[in-house]
C-alpha cells in the first residue's frame, strides 16, 4: 500500500527534525570538545615548566594608560586567551596575553565580564551551561556563577558601572523561530543581579506593552550607564528598545534592529538588520531614524564594537589566507570595504 502524499510529508519533516537535532547535538559536543581539548593543552604546558607568557602588572598599567584594544586569541591553544593591544602611538608594540580564558568579553573602566562555556559539560544530552566572570583590571576573577544555557552577548557600561549578558535558554541562534533568551543586568563590582530585563516595564506608542513572549537581547549603555538599548523581540517583530536602570523601564523606539551598539559619539546605533536569510550591517541615525547599510556584503551575527565614531569592529570568517575567524574593521557611513583588522580574533573590545 502505497502512503499518502501528507503522510510522506510529514515523515520527510520528521526526518529533517531529527536530522537537526544530531547536528546540534554534534556541534555542541565539538565545541566542548575543543574548548576541554585547550584546558588541557594549556595545563600541560605550565606543567613541561612551557608557560604561555603572562602580561605583568606593569605591562598591564602601561597599556591601560592609553586606548588599547581587548580582544580573544584564537590562532593556537589555548583559544578564546584575552589578549590586549595598543591602539596609538604611545602604546608599547607587542600585544599582552592574560590567564583569563572566555568565549565573549566586554571591558571598560576597569570592570569586565568573561562568558566561557564550562568545559566540564560534555555530554550532548546535559544542557549546556556558560560561566560568568566579572574581573577587574588585573583581568582576575572577582566574582564567579553559572548560567544554564548557550551564551550569546555581553557588554560593560563605559563607566565600568554595569555589565550585561545574554544567553540563549532554549535555541541556539536568533534566526531559530522557538528561541528563548535571557538578558540580566549586573553591578560590575559586586556581581549584585539588577534584574532580568523580563521584569522591566515596557512601552510602546505611550501605553504598556505586555506579551507572555517577550525576548532580549544585546544591550550596550550609553556614557551615563543608567541609559540603555537592547533589542526586544514579540512574535516576529524585533524592535529597539531604549532602557532606564534606575526606574526599570522599556521604550519601544524603532523595528528591525539587532543587537545594537551605541557610537561613541551617541548619536548612531550599529545594528544587524534581517535581510532575506543574512544580516545586514546597518547604521541607524538616533535623531532622523535613517537607516545606512554598511558595505560588508556577507551576513554578519554579531554584535560589533565602534572602533571610533567613524569605523566599526566585528568578527566573521576569515579565508584569506585560511584562518577560523578575524576581527574586521568597516567605515560606517557606507563607504569603503571591510578589511582585517586584528586577524586569528574575536570579540573586540576598544577602551578609550
Amino acid at each position: 500500500m502505497k502512503l499518502s502524499s501528507n503522510r510522506q510529508g510529514n515523515q520527510r519533516i520528521f526526518a529533517w527534525v531529527v536530522f537537526g537535532c544530531i547536528a546540534l547535538a554534534v556541534c555542541y559536543t565539538a565545541l566542548v570538545s575543543l574548548r576541554a581539548s585547550a584546558e588541557a593543552d594549556y595545563a600541560k604546558a605550565q606543567g613541561q615548566g612551557t608557560p604561555v607568557p603572562l602580561a605583568q602588572p606593569a605591562d598591564l598599567q602601561a597599556f591601560q594608560s592609553g586606548s588599547h584594544l581587548v580582544y580573544l586569541r584564537q590562532e593556537t591553544a589555548p583559544y578564546g586567551q584575552v589578549n590586549i593591544a595598543g591602539l596609538d602611538s604611545s602604546s608599547p608594540q607587542k600585544s599582552l596575553q592574560t590567564e583569563l580564558l572566555c568565549d565573549r568579553i566586554h571591558y571598560a573602566a576597569g570592570n569586565g565580564i568573561c562568558l566561557r562555556y564550562d568545559p566540564s559539560v560534555s555530554d550532548s544530552l546535559v544542557p549546556p551551561r556558560v560561566w560568568v566572570t566579572l574581573f577587574g583590571p588585573d583581568f582576575k576573577p572577582r566574582h564567579q556563577f553559572t548560567v544554564d544555557g548557550v551564551l550569546s552577548r555581553a557588554r560593560v557600561s563605559p563607566d565600568g558601572k554595569y555589565a550585561a549578558f545574554t544567553v540563549f535558554v532554549a535555541g541556539h541562534s536568533y534566526a531559530d523561530v522557538n528561541m528563548s533568551t535571557a538578558t540580566v543586568l549586573l553591578d560590575a563590582a559586586t556581581g549584585t543581579s539588577l534584574g532580568n530585563l523580563e521584569e522591566f516595564e515596557t512601552w510602546k506608542d505611550g501605553q504598556p506593552y505586555q506579551a507572555p513572549e517577550f525576548n532580549f537581547w544585546g544591550v550596550t549603555f550609553a556614557q551615563d550607564s543608567n541609559r540603555f538599548y537592547a533589542t526586544l523581540k514579540n512574535g516576529n517583530t524585533v524592535y529597539l528598545v531604549q532602557g532606564d536602570v534606575a526606574a526599570h523601564t522599556l521604550t519601544v523606539l524603532h523595528e528591525s534592529v539587532e543587537c545594537p551598539s551605541l557610537s561613541p559619539d551617541e548619536t548612531r546605533i550599529a545594528f544587524k538588520k534581517r535581510a532575506g536569510t543574512r544580516w545586514q550591517l546597518t547604521v541607524l541615525d538616533l535623531a532622523t531614524m535613517k537607516e545606512t547599510e554598511l558595505a560588508e556584503k556577507e551576513g554578519i551575527d554579531d554584535q560589533v564594537e565602534w572602533l571610533d565614531n567613524q569605523h566599526i569592529l566585528y568578527q566573521k570568517g576569515d579565508y584569506d589566507p585560511p584562518k577560523w575567524v578575524s576581527v574586521f574593521v568597516i567605515p560606517a557611513d557606507g563607504s569603503g570595504k571591510p578589511e582585517v583588522f586584528m586577524p586569528n580574533a574575536t570579540s573586540p573590545v576598544v577602551v578609550r
